[in-house]
């Protein structure tokens, strides 16, 4: 069993050192010699600024997350929910509706209806914030849970929320200074 905490730490981790994505990725440096023999329009496209990076992809993330921390977890945002939640519902602006606190450490996933399936996942990790990689242009970011994209949640096997406390809110990326005119 891991906890819900140690599990934002691995998340926070990988944010604070600006990880990068490639798709299909759980943790791992990604090489010069990878690049090159990328095929992926995505990567071949984007991938050249992760070269020398750790990278991950949505759930390759809680892959290397739950490796880390001594457990398993399926790489598949959408098995993920369907077969390792031992609880899971709908959101709606953030909110669990069945009315119930979201809790930090709590998966939350996206629903792609032409495909009818779960096509990526983040971990929400308190303070209305998400953290999840986003795709090979952005890599590691963090987001709101209110955004609409978010539409289910799901607790994860092997994960304890006793005494879990809201991860605080990363700091703003600094902005360049504004010269005056």
């Amino acid at each position: 069993m891991i906890t819900a905490n140690d599990l934002i730490s691995k998340f926070q981790f990988a944010l604070s050192n600006k990880w990068g994505y490639i798709w299909g990725a759980t943790g791992g440096k990604w090489t010069q010699a990878q690049q090159n023999r990328a095929t992926r329009e995505q990567t071949v496209k984007y991938g050249q600024k992760w070269a020398g990076h750790n990278v991950a992809d949505c759930s390759g993330m809680f892959t290397w997350a739950f490796k880390q921390l001594g457990s398993t977890m399926y790489h598949g945002s959408d098995t993920m929910y369907r077969k390792w939640c031992v609880a899971n519902g709908t959101l709606s602006k953030g909110q669990r509706t069945d009315g119930q606190e979201l809790k930090p450490g709590t998966a939350v996933f996206t629903w792609k209806e032409k495909d009818k399936k779960y096509g990526h996942v983040g971990l929400f990790i308190g303070n209305g914030t998400v953290i999840e990689a986003y795709g090979t242009q952005k890599g590691v970011i963090t987001s709101k849970v209110t955004e609409t994209r978010w539409t289910h949640w799901g607790e994860l096997k092997d994960v304890s929320f006793d005494g879990v406390e809201p991860a605080p809110a990363p700091a703003p990326e600094p902005q360049p200074a504004k010269l005056p005119l």
